[in-house]
C-alpha cells in the first residue's frame, strides 16, 4: 500500500508555488498517494487539469485560527498521511504537529516579499528549528538567511524550481512585432508599474512593440491607472490570469520580470524552457539563475530606464537576444528541470519516511 503524502498550499492562485507544487505532485504520483489542501482559488484548475485530489482549507487569517485548526484537524485524522509537506508558509507546521505529533513534516519555503519579510524568515527559522523535520529552500539566497537566522544547518536542504517540458503553446493575436511579455500577480512586489513606464519610455522610439501581461491581482486597477495616464493603452495587454499561463511565452520575443523581490521565480525557468531572452530584476535568488549577460540581463529594481534600455537593447541587438536565449534554455536542460527537482525531493521524502 503507498504512503500518504499530505500537501497543505496556503493560497490556491495560478502563481510560482502552485505551479511548483503541481509539477512535484506529477512527478511523484506514481510511488506516493497525494491529497493537496488548499483554499479556493482559480489555481484549482491545474489540480483537476492534473487529476491531483483535493479538500478545501481556507487559508489563515488572525480572525479564523480556531476555525482552520478544527478543519485541519479533521483533513488529517481522516487522511492519516505519513509525511505532511507544506508549501510557502510555516504556520501550518505548528499546527500539523500540534495535531499529530508523530507525523513528520517538510517546510518549502518560497521566500517573503511583503513589507514584513524579516519577521517571516525569523519564524521560518524558528518554526523550522522547533517544529519541522525538514526544511527546503529554493534558492541559496534564501537558505544562507535561514541560517544567519538560527535555523539548524543540518535540517535544511536546497532544491531549486523545476518543470516539465511545455507541451501546449497557445497563440496570441495582436499584431505587434515586438511582444515583451510577463507572468506575474499583479502585485506591488512584482514591479510591474516599472515595466509599463519602460514601455512607455520604449514606444517613443519603437512603435510596433506590445507588453502582454498574464496574471491577475489587487493591483490590475492602479496598473490600469497608469497606463491611461501615460496614454500607452495600445501598448499594454491585460491578459488576465490564464491557466498554464506558460503555453503563452512562445509569442514572446522578450521575457521580463521586474520584481522588488523573489526567491526563484519559475516564469524565469519558463521563459528559458521556451528559449526566451530573459531581462530580470537583480533580487533575492534570481541572480542564481539569470546569469546576466550569458543567460539574461540583469537590471537595478525599481529603474524603468535600466529596463527600457534593456529591452531597447534586445529588440535591436538579434544575435544578442538569440544568444541569451539559447544559452537560458541550455541552463533549463542542466539546472531546472523538472527530473531534478522531483528526484532531489523524493530522496528526502525516502530518507525521512524510511
Amino acid at each position: 500500500m503507498a504512503q500518504k503524502i499530505l500537501y497543505i498550499l496556503p493560497f490556491m492562485n495560478l502563481g510560482g508555488t502552485e505551479v511548483h507544487t503541481v509539477e512535484l505532485i506529477k512527478g511523484i504520483m506514481s510511488e506516493y498517494e497525494v491529497l493537496v489542501a488548499g483554499p479556493d482559488g482559480s489555481g484549482i484548475s491545474l489540480l483537476e487539469k492534473n487529476k491531483i485530489p483535493y479538500t478545501n482549507l481556507p487559508g489563515l487569517t488572525t480572525f479564523n485560527v480556531r476555525r482552520y485548526q478544527d478543519i485541519l484537524k479533521g483533513i488529517l485524522k481522516d487522511y492519516k498521511p505519513d509525511l505532511v509537506h507544506i508549501q510557502g508558509r510555516y504556520e501550518p507546521v505548528y499546527f500539523s504537529k500540534r495535531i499529530l505529533p508523530s507525523v513528520p513534516v517538510i517546510l518549502t519555503c518560497h521566500g517573503y516579499g511583503n513589507s514584513i519579510a524579516l519577521l517571516d524568515y525569523s519564524l521560518t527559522a524558528i518554526t523550522g528549528n522547533r517544529w519541522a523535520d525538514r526544511v527546503i529552500t529554493v534558492c541559496n539566497n534564501d537558505r544562507e538567511l535561514l541560517i544567519k537566522l538560527g535555523l539548524n544547518p543540518n535540517k535544511i536542504t536546497l532544491i531549486y524550481n523545476g518543470i516539465s517540458s511545455i507541451e501546449e503553446r497557445k497563440p496570441l493575436f495582436q499584431s505587434k512585432r515586438f511582444k515583451v511579455g510577463t507572468i506575474a500577480s499583479l502585485i506591488k512586489r512584482k514591479g510591474l508599474n516599472y515595466l509599463i513606464e519602460a514601455i512607455d519610455i520604449v514606444s517613443k522610439k519603437i512603435k510596433d512593440i506590445g507588453l502582454f501581461i498574464i496574471g491577475e491581482g489587487k493591483e490590475r486597477g492602479r496598473l490600469e491607472a497608469l497606463v491611461k495616464r501615460l496614454r500607452i493603452k495600445d501598448y499594454i495587454y491585460f491578459l488576465g490570469g490564464v491557466p498554464l499561463a506558460r503555453s503563452y511565452i512562445n509569442n514572446f520575443d522578450i521575457f521580463v520580470l521586474p520584481s522588488l523581490f523573489e526567491s526563484l521565480p519559475v516564469s524565469i525557468i519558463e521563459a528559458y524552457a521556451e528559449r526566451k531572452a530573459v531581462i530580470a530584476s537583480n533580487v533575492g535568488g534570481i541572480p542564481e539563475l539569470v546569469i546576466d549577460g550569458e543567460t539574461g540581463i540583469l537590471v537595478p529594481p525599481k529603474d524603468s530606464k535600466a529596463l527600457a534600455s534593456a529591452i531597447e537593447r534586445l529588440i535591436v541587438d538579434d544575435k544578442l537576444r538569440e544568444k541569451l536565449a539559447e544559452n537560458g534554455y541550455n541552463r533549463f536542460i542542466k539546472d531546472f528541470t523538472f527530473e531534478v527537482m522531483v528526484e532531489k525531493t523524493r530522496a528526502i521524502y525516502r530518507d525521512i519516511l524510511e
